[in-house]
């Protein structure tokens, strides 16, 4: 009887007082299977998720769609003809208790229920991304709420280049182009020519290809229904109004061209500048020559996946960035920094106002000399991640830049430590940060994988490690990938790593997708689902760029309900 009042004595005082009972270090993860055959992963996150049967699976995106069993056996299988570029959904979409899997693949979003131990096509799907005559690629996917009303839209985001063509479109749940009730315009896909996209404050708006991950949710204004963050590839960055229509930026920001002078402008109506002065002689005192990347360096959005978070504490969302940042003709990139954008509360005065504190951007150091290689390895998506890493209450925004470092900058920000992942290579390249608690001490650590040359420009080099970090930067495991493999992309796990516990015995695995070795399940002794703070790729399965529990007027819910998982990992399908 004393025995099991002893435990319970102790786990109350796990509970109240956290700090109090010591923890043993983190234990280095250990190599515990590895799946061979997959093909070729590019930047899709593996999914762990009970698929509404209360036995969790694991879900592989590569060119193909793979469902294993806790034990890695294969259960079910989808072949696509297109690699899978973006991390895929996994929510039940339309509140049915039936759970989706949703991809976008080549020009297509398809999405698969889970029916009868196999993935079939909904209905109503797959639905198509070609708009003014070309079938772009789909490179960018989250899924939200946008309305409130129980069912989930996708937004796709597409690396289309023609004028009148479109790089964002949103579909409800059963397929069709979202339309909200009441709208005289057609409201998806943008850029359109309705809704007055071609005329809208003078100029309209116009968008460029979205070329890697590219989209973000969350709340931003005061209303109740949710915004999408897109970043373009022609230095612009906007955020829509669940209706298509582009959030209006603060009206210090004015339109200086002679035929529109002093009209304001909406977030995607300008170019972001790298120095604020710029911008305030430009948009505000219209005074000055017109900045020009021969002399001025400008934000380059390309391939930058936008967050959503507060930042500062005072709830409301802010946009989090991290763009390339260019100048000189032909464009060079000379860095890469954050920019942390206001929403629109209240008035509206502050809308895509840089943060105070913000208004000189951290930046990292100058890229990697690439040499010869033109494409392979692709350069990482800088995807921030925004979460309190050293129980400041504040969030910290980490991120992989492409001169071989990892960033970690502090809300008000300031470059907390930066840490080499280069292992001396010349060129090397890490995945999204994820951010768990290893070994049940409430202080989470990151995790990160790396990836660089294909085999034919350095072969016997290795290039794929799974590194384990404090929240000081310190390395505390640097893990060799149990293979390389030899792929024309690259070497190592470009993919961001999910950590879950897949087969329910308390501990926490790491899953790595990679460039044409597999996929890698490590465990980590010692550990729990405890603390997950950021443990897939854009923060949660919905993809959204936001923290597992966000908050900065948005609750988090978990309205699917009656899973056999803990609180924890039920917010990883959180529906705010």
């Amino acid at each position: 009887m004393r025995r099991y009042l002893a435990v319970f004595l102790f786990l109350v005082l796990c509970i109240v007082f956290p700090g109090t009972i010591a923890a043993a270090p983190v234990q280095q993860p250990i190599f515990k299977k590895q799946i061979k055959w997959t093909g070729t992963s590019w930047f899709g996150s593996t999914i762990v998720h009970d698929l509404g049967t209360g036995s969790r699976k694991i879900i592989g995106t590569f060119y193909d769609i793979f469902v294993w069993d806790a034990a890695g056996n294969e259960i079910a299988r989808v072949d696509r003809s297109g690699r899978i570029y973006a991390p895929a959904v996994c929510a039940d979409l339309d509140g049915d208790g039936i759970y989706e899997i949703v991809v976008g693949s080549g020009s297509e979003v398809v999405a698969y229920e889970w029916r009868n131990n196999k993935l079939s096509v909904k209905n109503g799907w797959p639905v198509s991304t070609c708009s003014a005559g070309q079938c772009p690629e789909t490179r960018g996917l989250a899924a939200g709420d946008l309305d409130n009303n129980g069912t989930i839209e996708i937004v796709a985001t597409t690396t289309q280049t023609q004028s009148d063509g479109a790089q964002v479109f949103v579909f409800s749940s059963n397929g069709t182009p979202y339309q909200p009730s009441g709208l005289p315009f057609q409201a998806w896909p943008r850029y359109n020519q309705d809704g007055d996209d071609a005329t809208v404050n003078g100029p309209g708006n116009h968008g460029y290809g979205c070329y890697g991950l590219n989209v973000g949710i969350g709340n931003l204004d005061d209303d109740p229904e949710k915004e999408i963050v897109v970043t373009f590839d022609n230095h612009q960055i906007n955020v829509f109004q669940h209706t298509g229509v582009s959030m209006s930026a603060s009206s210090w920001f004015t339109n200086r061209a002679s035929s529109y002078s002093g009209n304001r402008l909406n977030w995607g109506q300008f170019i972001r500048w790298f120095d604020p002065m710029v911008e305030e002689d430009h948009y505000h005192d219209h005074i000055g020559d017109w900045p020009h990347p021969d002399y001025q360096k400008w934000m380059q959005w390309t391939a930058s996946p936008p967050s959503v978070a507060d930042i500062n504490g005072d709830g409301k969302n802010e946009v989090v960035g991290v763009a390339n940042v260019e100048k000189d003709v032909p464009y060079d990139t000379k860095h890469h920094s954050i920019m942390v954008l206001e929403g629109s509360y209240g008035d509206g005065l502050r809308s895509a106002r840089r943060l105070a504190g913000w208004e000189n951007l951290p930046s990292s150091g100058y890229p990697l000399d690439r040499g010869s290689r033109t494409w392979y390895p692709p350069r990482n998506p800088p995807a921030p991640t925004v979460v309190d890493i050293n129980g400041d209450n504040s969030p910290e925004i980490l991120y992989a830049a492409h001169d071989g470092y990892i960033y970690c900058t502090s809300a008000s920000g300031n470059q907390l430590w930066r840490r080499d992942i280069r292992h001396g290579r010349a060129v090397m390249y890490a995945s999204e940060i994820m951010v768990a608690d290893l070994n049940q001490d409430n202080q989470p650590e990151l995790i990160l994988s790396t990836y660089g040359d294909p085999e034919n420009i350095t072969p016997n080099h290795a290039h794929g490690y799974l590194m384990v970090l404090d929240n000081t930067g310190t390395v505390l495991f640097d893990i060799e990938l149990y293979e390389q493999g030899t792929n024309g992309n690259g070497k190592g796990a470009p993919a961001a790593p999910t950590l879950m516990d897949t087969n329910g015995d308390g501990t926490l695995e790491i899953l790595l997708q990679t460039f044409g070795a597999g996929l890698f399940i490590y465990s980590v002794p010692g550990s729990s689902e405890n603390q997950l703070l950021w443990p897939t790729a854009r923060g949660n399965y919905l993809r959204d760029g936001r923290a597992i529990g966000a908050s900065g007027g948005n609750n988090p819910s978990v309205p699917e309900g009656g899973l056999s998982l803990s609180p924890i990992y039920q917010l990883l399908l959180r529906e705010d």
